[in-house]
């Protein structure tokens, strides 16, 4: 816990601070209110693009026109799932390259050299495209579970139809109900047996 000296002398000192003055400062500076969420800024990287995010987000929601906060949850999970695999594959490009770029030249097997010695990486960059995959894959299945949810549900008939193994696909339903006075239902007329 700081004194009360140390309290003041940070007190006089902020007094004469005028903020970042170099252009690494004054970037490291930009970076202190981010945002979350899905239009943070901070989610785009070096070879992404704004444009091409918007796109994305359009297209899943045009497509899953989610109507709850749960639906939207989970296009938006969707969204970043599918950000991060095609950010990942990227990644993963650029690690063979600069791991076979490392690899000694000349020999045939640069591409063996660099996945023997970045093999921990790439099986890190691979847990992550996995759980971005599962991610996906759980949000489409919970998209389809939302919609069968909200959709009404079809009544099926009361009794299921009998005989569709008679020949012609003749098939007949027993009735509902049969009322005491009423006939007894008949089969339909087939060939005869014999």
């Amino acid at each position: 816990m700081p004194t009360q000296k140390q309290i003041e002398a940070n007190r006089l000192n902020a007094l004469h601070s005028t903020g970042p003055r170099t252009p690494e400062g004054k970037r490291a500076s930009s970076q202190n209110a981010l945002k979350s969420g899905l239009d943070a800024d901070s989610q785009f990287v070096l070879g992404e693009s704004r444009e091409d995010f918007a796109l994305l987000q359009a297209e899943h929601y045009s497509h899953f026109a989610p109507r709850t906060p749960e639906a939207r949850f989970q296009v938006d999970k969707l969204i970043r799932s599918e950000w991060f695999l095609r950010r990942f594959f990227r990644v993963e490009a650029h690690l063979w390259e600069y791991h076979t770029m490392q690899a000694e030249r000349g020999t045939g097997v640069e591409l063996g050299e660099a996945f023997s010695n970045a093999s921990p990486i790439f099986m890190r960059l691979q847990r992550r495209i996995t759980a971005a995959e599962k991610a996906h894959q759980e949000a489409v299945a919970e998209l389809q579970r939302l919609r069968r949810l909200s959709q009404p549900q079809e009544t099926k008939a009361e009794t299921p139809e009998l005989a569709s193994f008679l020949p012609g696909g003749e098939s007949f339903a027993l009735p509902a109900e049969r009322s005491p006075a009423g006939p007894a239902p008949t089969a339909p007329q087939g060939k005869s047996a014999g």
